[in-house]
């Protein structure tokens, strides 16, 4: 009876040290850097290397109709931008942005022009290891699912926006924006040590050691980043990042590559104002 008390005593022991070093360690998200692009596609990089463990494919950030120019949605926040004005102003900043059409929608301009919008939101429910989206929880659907490991509930948000002139009697414009539920990343809760660079014009993204301005790592993505995200309390968080035009991202990229010492120190403190907006354009 003495050997049986003792083995089960072990048992438990075993199990409560397997717990605890499970907690104590760092979980397979919180090592991942979650990337979103134009394309649609969330790819899960290493934070160390920038290596590609896997991508989830879904709709384009930013879906606009070709045959009807009008606005120029920002794939960052969703932001509107038009070209001209009434007295030829240039590239003008709308002070409403794509969400917040659909959330104040049914409305009316002061120059007749109607907005009508939708918001569809969806959780992807997927496998940390591979990326393998194994159902979706929506309004319209809720697969039950039986996990033999801990899974990722990534948000994500449709907004779409249709604009009808009643004047002319014609669609003026409508648009699709897509965004992952993620609130910004607290810079100064979590002390983040790195940040990132993405090009404007495509996909390459060159990642800095905070501090000391090492260059970590840098990858190609198929299409220009939209957004940076972190692993953080069972959800994603928003992180920080600069764009770059696109030559002077690939200069700097090559002068840090053809250095001397091999490497180049980059400089950059990301300000509280900067933190708080999703991207800075150079």
């Amino acid at each position: 009876e003495l050997a049986i008390v003792f083995l089960r005593c072990l048992c438990v022991c075993v199990c409560a040290l397997i717990t605890w070093l499970q907690s104590s360690s760092v979980t397979l998200p919180e090592s991942l850097l979650f990337v979103s692009t134009l394309d649609g596609s969330l790819h899960a990089v290493s934070k160390k290397t920038g290596d590609i463990k896997w991508t989830l494919k879904e709709d384009p950030i930013i879906q606009v109709p070709v045959y009807l120019p009008g606005f120029l949605p920002d794939p960052n926040d969703g932001s509107l931008y038009v070209l001209g004005g009434k007295n030829k102003e240039g590239l003008m900043k709308l002070p409403f942005t794509i969400p917040e059409l659909v959330h104040s929608s049914p409305c009316r301009s002061s120059d007749g022009i109607l907005y009508t919008g939708k918001k569809q939101d969806t959780w992807f429910v997927v496998d940390p290891q591979t990326g393998e989206k194994q159902t979706s929880l929506s309004t319209s659907t809720s697969d039950s699912i039986c996990p033999s490991a801990p899974l990722l509930y990534i948000g994500r948000t449709e907004y779409m926006i249709t604009m009808y002139d009643t004047k002319t009697q014609e669609l003026r414009w409508n648009a699709t924006y897509n965004d992952y539920s993620a609130p910004l990343y607290d810079d100064q809760k979590y002390d983040y040590k790195m940040s990132h660079f993405a090009s404007s014009g495509d996909g390459l993204v060159v990642t800095v050691d905070r501090d000391s301005g090492d260059v970590l790592w840098m990858q190609k993505f198929d299409s220009p980043v939209a957004g940076f995200y972190l692993w953080t309390q069972d959800s994603l968080r928003r992180a920080p990042h600069l764009t770059v035009a696109t030559e002077t991202l690939r200069y700097l990229t090559f002068t840090a590559q053809n250095a001397q010492s091999h490497t180049m120190r980059w400089t950059y403190q990301f300000t509280q104002e900067q933190h708080s907006t999703k991207t800075q354009l150079v």
